[in-house]
Formats: C-alpha cells, structure tokens, sequence
C-alpha cells in the first residue's frame, strides 16, 4: 500500500506540488519536504519563500538548516527583528539580492553608522516591493539611525526607490528628530502607488513637500510628533485636495500646531471617516471644531481628539470646562453622542493631564 502511495506521490504536477508548499511556511517546508527526493528538492528550490524571524529560536533553526543554501531570488517577503540577526542575514545575502521581495520588515535594528548609506541605497533594486517596515531601535547616541531615516524617505519619495510601494512605515524614535526638517528633501511632483503612511515624526513643512506625492495614501500616521518651526514660512493656500482618497488620519501635534494648521491638512482630506488628534488644550474650543469638521470632513464617523495640559493649571481647567459647557449646547456635539472624559492621564506623565473627547457614529448606527 505504502508502495501505490508513494507511486502516486510522484506523479504529482509541479503546479499541485506548489499549492501544497502554499500552506507551509519556510521552516516548516525544509523540515518536512526536503530531501525527500531530487524532484521535491528541485520543486522547492523554486518555491516562493516567505521568512519570519520574528519568533525565538527561528532564526537559529532556520540558519543551521536550510538558510545558507536557499536561492535568494525566491525570497518574497523577509521579517526580521533583532539587530544582530538582521546584520548576521545580510552578511550572507545582500539586500540588492532579494530582487523579487514584496515585504521588507526590519524592527527593533541599530544603525549601520555608515553615513555613506551603502546598505539603505541598495533598496533600488527592490523593484517589486509593496511593504516596507523599518523601526529602528529607540535610544539615546543611535548613531546615524536619524540620517537613516531621512535617507530613506528622499530615497523613496525624490528618487523613485521602490516603485510599485504600498505600505511604508518607518521609526527612528529619537528626540533628536523632533522638530527637525529634512535635509534636502525635495517637494514632490507626482502621486506614488503608496497607500499606507506612517512616519514617526515629521516637519510640518516636509509633509507639505510630500502631499503631491502621497495621494493614493488611504491612512496617515505621524504618532510621536507633527512639529511645526515658525522660522520655516509655509504657504498654506491649496487649490485641490491632494489626500481626498485618506480616510484615515492620525497626528500627534507639537505644541506650537495652531487651528489654522489643523484646517489646512483637514482641506486636504475632505473624505476623511477616522481622526486621531494629540494636541495642547490651546486647541479646545467646540465651536472652532465644530465649523472645521463639519465643512472640511462632512464623512467623519470617528473622533478621538486629545488636549494636553499641566497638572493644576488654571487655564487648562477652565478651557476644559468651557469645552464641555459648549458641546452641551451645540447640536453637532449632541446628535454624535460625545464622550468627554476630563482628568485622564492619557499622556502617562505625572505633571500632565489630559482631556478626551470621543464620538464614534458607527457604534450609533
């Protein structure tokens, strides 16, 4: 009987062989496939390889077992975590290797401290890319981790790097970027395949170089700090929504963001269903937020706005209170069913206090 089965093993079609290795991953493929014999070797040395390394010990079983002899031109998408795996894997393969990559997720990595950025421009050959992730690790003296970062969004958005690119999400985690504009980036001029932002912290004025560019961007995120620099002047007359396929916005605003920054990017995302909003409570008055959502985000479902303000500080407590004295006489804030809650440490700092003002018309229908 073992003898028919294995008969009929063998005249499997190489197209059913390969939709059997779809349900394996990697480690899982060479442990239970491999050297079965010449045929399934030679089937899965051309089977698309998708490598997570994100689980304890992967990395170490898939070295020892089957990572140094794998064609590196299969590899489709590659998740790697830890900054002494990430510099082991790229001494064995080059980046400009993995040719025919979709997903690039390189997390929890040191810089390279090579201000030549050899490693980083060789995301040119990534032609096929859809998916980019790259965290660097949050510490103080990371080196050229912020000169990384700023390479590799002029990289992206002024030199066409990655083309056919859909996510791309990238963290540098250090104070140091704060504030900060991007050396050299240029303003683009033409919309990217890109639907999926998120960049830690950003200039206001480099996002502003980057919107013609980002108007396929379904969600935008910028959580550690939008920062504006009132030396910097800005032209903030638009002439057409450059965000109008956005529906998702998430911003962490810097303390100096005023409401006239605010409407400028909402002008942008007139289809906008889902705010995240972390500002200072000189941004807490409801009938300035009523007029702007509600001529410049006519589809908003979702609200989550977040004012900042010191601990025992008259003048936050008393535009809290108006906040909420107003919102109770206003038919824009009712017919949403608000939730404000006051005294929050949102924030998770002892000398700050925070107030949240929520409403999700989702939930209500």
């Amino acid at each position: 009987m073992s003898n028919v089965l294995h008969s009929e093993i063998e005249f499997f079609s190489v197209e059913l062989w390969r939709e059997v290795f779809d349900y394996f991953n990697s480690n899982d493929l060479w442990y239970s496939f491999r050297d079965l014999n010449k045929r399934i070797n030679t089937i899965i040395d051309q089977t698309m390889l998708h490598l997570n390394f994100q689980k304890q010990g992967n990395y170490d079983y898939c070295m020892k077992n089957f990572l140094p002899s794998i064609n590196a031109a299969n590899i489709r998408s590659l998740k790697l975590e830890k900054s002494n795996e990430i510099k082991h894997f790229f001494s064995i393969y080059s980046l400009n290797s993995l040719i025919q990559l979709r997903l690039l997720s390189l997390t929890f990595m040191n810089s390279f401290n090579d201000n030549s950025f050899q490693f980083w421009n060789q995301l040119s050959s990534l032609k096929y890319l859809q998916s980019l992730k790259i965290m660097f690790r949050g510490y103080s003296g990371c080196g050229y981790c912020i000169e990384e970062k700023e390479y590799i969004i002029r990289s992206i958005f002024n030199k066409d790097f990655c083309p056919l690119l859909k996510s791309f999400i990238i963290e540098a985690c250090s104070r140091r970027s704060w504030k900060s504009t991007i050396p050299s980036l240029i303003t683009t001029t033409k919309a990217t395949n890109i639907q999926h932002v998120s960049i830690d912290s950003l200039a206001f004025i480099d996002l502003i170089k980057l919107l013609p560019a980002l108007q396929n961007v379904k969600s935008f995120c910028s959580d550690h700090e939008l920062s504006y620099d009132n030396k910097q002047q800005q032209n903030m007359t638009i002439t057409m929504p450059l965000l109008s396929k956005c529906i998702r916005l998430h911003l962490h605003l810097s303390e100096d963001m005023t409401f006239e920054h605010v409407e400028y990017l909402l002008k942008h995302t007139p289809n906008l269903q889902d705010l995240f909003l972390w500002s200072w409570y000189h941004l807490l008055s409801a009938k300035k937020w009523e007029l702007i959502l509600s001529v410049q985000c006519p589809k908003l479902l979702k609200l989550a706005l977040i004012c900042t303000g010191p601990i025992g500080d008259d003048y936050f407590h008393q535009a809290s209170n108006n906040f909420q004295q107003e919102c109770a006489t206003i038919p824009f804030w009712i017919e949403r069913n608000l939730t404000i809650t006051a005294d929050e440490n949102y924030s998770g700092h002892d000398y700050r206090s925070d107030i949240v003002i929520r409403f999700n018309i989702r939930k209500l229908t």
